[in-house]
């Protein structure tokens, strides 16, 4: 079992920091700006992989979501749209299933992406754990408590 990729966002700076939960540190400093944030691990996280609550700030609130790089799906879709507007004047046809191959293809990346858990308060990304039934999909309503928090405290660092 390997160990979950743990990724913290700097409170100030918003720079990720990557660490293991194999060897983790007692805190997590960030390098661009010397925030330091500790870390406490869960024996849930330890044993079975399992995210049970955030090892940064203690929030029960997580959520899962496809760890599927944006980037790749953005270059599929733009090249996509390139290619059928090359062929649309040639053939509607082909330019069509330029478009329909584009989408297959982002689907078969979508549907072969793992999962990752994500915190709903400091957005600390878990990758490579073992899923946690008790933790579902983004909830806008969820994640709205949590909203007034965030703009509250990134507006004192904006100051």
């Amino acid at each position: 079992m390997s160990p979950v990729e743990i990724i913290s966002y700097c409170a100030a700076c918003f720079r990720g920091t990557r660490f293991d939960s194999g060897s983790p540190p007692g805190e997590v400093v960030c390098a661009k700006c010397g925030d330091r944030r500790a870390v406490t691990m869960t024996e849930s996280i330890s044993d079975k992989n399992v995210v049970d609550r955030c090892v940064l700030c203690g929030c029960g609130h997580l959520y899962i979501e496809k760890d599927f790089n944006g980037y790749i799906g953005f270059g599929i879709i733009v090249a996509a749209i390139v290619g059928s507007g090359i062929f649309w004047a040639r053939n509607v046809y082909v330019a069509v299933s330029v478009l329909g191959v584009a989408a297959l293809v982002d689907l078969v990346f979508w549907i072969f992406s793992r999962e990752r858990t994500v915190c709903y308060r400091c957005v600390a990304t878990y990758r490579r754990s073992a899923l946690n039934p008790a933790h579902d999909r983004y909830e806008l309503g969820t994640a709205g408590r949590f909203a007034d928090d965030y703009d509250e405290q990134r507006g004192l660092h904006q100051k």
